[in-house]
């Protein structure tokens, strides 16, 4: 059986809440290791959406990244908030917020550790059937965000020729294979 690490110390290093927390850890391996200053971060976690138009067209959205210094294209997505009631919950209020659109015909569709070596926090996945236009679009003051409808046929060829993220990639093939 494989065993847990045991921490000796355990010490916040930074603390930019709710964004980031670093600490900083000397752990114990099973084996008797000993390694010191192990490195972790805490972010919240985040609500994804896969979300399809009635006449099958995948939103998506297009937007500057600060840590790669380029624009890149992903689905609608953000942190969960703490008030968020839950993860459903939060992605809906995402997709409203970054695109105006909204839906009744939601499916959960797994979450998951990006950087477990490092990190916790996870990402919810959601398809979202039939979603229309509802109101516009409330961006934060750090956002700029350029829509996409993007035909559900030439979802892969499109992403494909783009920049996009790891997060993405595992959301799209999430939700290709739920609607099959």
């Amino acid at each position: 059986m494989i065993q847990k690490w045991h921490v000796k110390r355990s010490r916040l290093v930074y603390d930019h809440s709710p964004w980031l927390k670093i600490w900083e850890q000397d752990v114990v391996l099973p084996n008797g290791m000993a390694i010191e200053g192990y490195i972790l971060t805490e972010a919240p976690d985040v609500g994804m959406v896969f979300a399809v138009t009635e006449d099958k067209q995948v939103i998506v959205v297009e937007q500057y990244k600060h840590g790669i210094g380029e624009t890149e294209v992903d689905l609608p997505a953000g942190y969960l908030d703490e008030d968020d009631p839950s993860p459903l919950a939060g992605a809906q209020r995402e997709l409203l917020e970054e695109t105006g659109y909204a839906g009744d015909d939601w499916q959960t569709m797994g979450d998951f550790v990006i950087n477990p070596n490092r990190s916790g926090n996870r990402f919810y996945y959601f398809l979202a059937r039939n979603v229309s236009r509802v109101t516009e679009p409330h961006l934060d003051p750090t956002e700029e965000i350029a829509l996409h409808f993007v035909p559900l046929s030439e979802l892969r060829d499109w992403l494909a020729r783009r920049n996009s993220s790891l997060a993405t990639m595992a959301g799209v093939l999430l939700g290709l294979s739920a609607l099959q």
